[in-house]
C-alpha cells in the first residue's frame, strides 16, 4: 500500500502545489497494482480511496475517454486500457535486458531483412515492445506499443500459449464465450506447446506470414517473431527462420542468466 500512502500524503497537503484531480487519477491507477486486481468496481475503488463515487466516476470517465481505462460492458467493473499498457511498454524491459534484445532484433533483420517484433503480456494484452521494420518496400508495417491480438497470428498465439494454464485459460475464456472456439484454441495451444515454436499463415493480413519462438528473460517472457509476405518467407524457408530464431532466443536466454549471476 505504499503507492496509495504517498498519494494520500500529496493529496491532504492544502497548500500543495499539485493538480488534486491528477493525483487522484494516479492513485486510482496505482491501485491495481496494490490490490493486484485485473477489474475493479466503482464502489470498490471509491471505498478503497476514500473518494466520492462521484469523483471517482468523472476520473474514471476522463481515464476511458483517453484510452487508459475500459469499462466491461458485461461487469460494469473498470480495467487497465491500451492506452496506459502502450505507455508501460516503453518502460517493461530493464535497460541491459533491451540493449540485448535490440542488438539480436538488428542481427535478424539484417539476416533476413523482414519485420522482426518482441512482444510481451500486458495486463490482458499483448503489447509490442520493440521492433525493426523491413527495408523492403512491402513489408509489415507496425510501430512499438501496438496491442498483438492472442487468439491470431504466430506472436499472439505464442504469447497464449506461454503463459501458465490459469491465465491461458482466464484469457481463452475472455476471448471466446463459445466452449467450441475455447476447444480449438486450446487445442493449437498445446501443439504450439509441444512444437516450441508457432507459424501462421495469412491469419492477421491475408498473404502474410510469422514465424514466433518464445523468450525467456528472469521471471519475464517474451515472443520474438519475424514476419513478411508469404512468398518471401517461403522462399527464405520458414524452418531456416524457425531454427534462427531458436538460437537467437538461446543466445539471448544464455546472456540473460550471465547477466543475472
Amino acid at each position: 500500500m505504499i503507492y496509495l500512502e504517498r498519494s494520500l500524503l500529496m493529496v491532504d497537503q492544502s497548500s500543495s502545489p499539485y493538480v488534486n484531480s491528477v493525483l487522484h487519477a494516479v492513485r486510482i491507477l496505482e491501485l491495481y497494482a496494490a490490490q493486484r486486481r485485473e477489474s475493479l468496481s466503482l464502489t470498490g475503488i471509491s471505498r478503497a480511496l476514500s473518494l466520492h463515487k462521484t469523483t471517482v466516476y468523472r476520473i474514471l470517465r476522463t481515464l476511458q475517454h483517453a484510452g487508459w481505462i475500459e469499462q466491461s460492458e458485461k461487469s460494469g467493473q473498470y480495467r487497465l486500457g491500451t492506452g496506459i499498457l502502450m505507455v508501460a511498454s516503453a518502460v517493461s524491459v530493464h535497460n541491459t535486458v533491451k540493449d540485448l534484445i535490440t542488438e539480436a532484433l538488428n542481427d535478424l533483420s539484417d539476416c533476413f531483412n523482414e519485420t522482426v517484433v518482441v512482444s510481451t503480456l500486458l495486463g490482458h494484452q499483448g503489447v509490442c515492445v520493440d521492433m525493426v521494420q523491413s527495408r523492403h518496400r512491402l513489408s509489415v508495417m507496425g510501430h512499438k506499443g501496438y496491442i498483438v491480438p492472442l487468439h491470431i497470428g504466430a506472436s499472439g498465439k505464442m504469447l497464449l500459449a506461454m503463459q501458465d494454464e490459469s491465465l491461458r485459460d482466464t484469457l481463452i475464456g475472455e476471448l471466446f464465450t463459445e466452449k467450441t472456439k475455447q476447444r480449438i484454441l486450446k487445442n493449437q495451444l498445446l501443439a504450439i506447446l509441444q512444437d516450441g515454436y508457432a507459424v501462421s499463415r495469412g491469419e492477421v493480413d491475408e498473404g502474410v506470414a510469422a514465424v514466433a519462438v518464445p523468450l525467456h528473460l528472469g521471471q519475464k517472457g517474451y515472443v520474438i517473431s519475424l514476419s513478411g509476405p508469404e512468398a518471401r518467407l517461403e522462399t527464405i524457408g520458414l524452418s531456416r527462420i524457425r531454427d534462427t530464431l531458436l538460437k537467437t532466443v538461446r543466445n539471448l536466454e544464455q546472456k540473460g542468466r550471465m547477466l543475472k549471476s
